[in-house]
C-alpha cells in the first residue's frame, strides 16, 4: 500500500522502502539545526551529525540529518540524477520530510547532489538585488572533509566573516569546473549560492559570504583551526 503525499509530488511514497528518522523528531532536529547555523556562522569548522544510525539509500548520515530538519512542505527540493531515481531516497524524503521535488536547479530552495553529479551553478538560484537570501542552498556529499590540505589542487583557504585569520578546507571528490566556479562566484556578493559539504556524518559549510582561494602549499598556507567533532 503506498501512501499518497503533497499534490506537488507527483506519485506515491512506497511504505515498504520507509525507515525511521530521529528517535525524536523535535529535540533532534533542533540539535541539527544548531549545527547547520554554527557551521554557516563559522565557515570551515567541520561538525559531526551523530543522531541517526541508518540512512536512505545514497544519502549519507549528515545530508539525511539535514534534510530531516531543513526540508519541509514548503520547501522545493532539487536531487541529482541518481537520487532523483533511487526509490529510497524519494519516498523516505516525501514521507518525512514531504517536500515537493523540482526538475529544475533554479526552482529549488535546497538542492541536494553527489559530488559527480553537481549541477554548473549558474543553473542555480543565486538570489537578486532585494533578497539575496533567497538563492538556493547547495547540498554536496563529498568522499571526505578535512581541514588539513594537503593537496592545492583540492584545498581552500577560507577567509571572511566568521573566520579570525583564515582557515584551510580541503573536500575531497568535487570536480575542478566546479571548484573554480565556486572561486569565482564570490566577485558577485552578497549574491551566491550558500553551499554545505556532507562526507559520512561530517559537514562543513561555505556560506557565499566566504572569500574562497586555492590553497598554496609552498607558500605555507595552512588551516588555522583543528577539525571538530561535536
Amino acid at each position: 500500500m503506498s501512501v499518497q503525499v503533497n499534490s506537488m509530488n507527483r506519485g506515491a511514497v512506497r511504505s515498504d522502502l520507509l525507515m525511521a528518522g530521529f528517535d525524536d523528531a523535535v529535540q533532534d532536529a533542533q540539535k541539527v539545526f544548531r549545527k547547520v547555523l554554527k557551521a554557516m556562522s563559522e565557515p570551515g569548522t567541520i561538525l559531526t551529525a551523530d543522531l541517526t544510525d541508518k540512512t536512505p539509500g545514497a544519502l549519507n548520515k549528515s545530508s539525511w540529518e539535514i534534510a530531516l530538519t531543513l526540508f519541509d512542505a514548503d520547501t522545493k527540493i532539487w536531487l541529482s540524477p541518481t537520487l532523483a531515481g533511487d526509490d529510497v531516497v524519494v519516498s523516505n524524503l516525501r514521507f518525512h520530510c514531504q517536500c515537493p521535488m523540482v526538475s529544475e536547479p533554479a526552482e529549488a530552495d535546497f538542492a541536494l547532489a553527489l559530488a559527480d553529479e553537481l549541477p554548473e551553478l549558474k543553473t542555480l538560484n543565486w538570489g537578486n538585488s532585494e533578497y539575496p537570501d533567497q538563492s538556493t542552498t547547495l547540498i554536496v556529499q563529498v568522499e571526505a572533509i578535512t581541514n588539513q590540505v594537503q593537496d592545492s589542487d583540492e584545498g581552500w583557504c577560507l577567509t571572511g566573516p566568521g573566520i579570525e585569520t583564515e582557515r584551510g578546507l580541503s573536500a575531497k571528490g568535487l570536480p575542478y569546473s566546479f571548484r573554480l566556479d565556486l572561486v569565482n562566484s564570490r566577485k558577485r556578493f552578497p549574491l551566491g549560492v550558500d553551499c554545505v559539504f556532507c562526507a559520512d556524518d561530517q559537514l562543513v559549510a561555505l556560506p557565499r559570504s566566504t572569500e574562497i582561494k586555492p590553497s598554496d602549499n609552498e607558500d605555507g598556507i595552512r588551516n588555522t583551526t583543528q577539525q571538530e567533532a561535536n
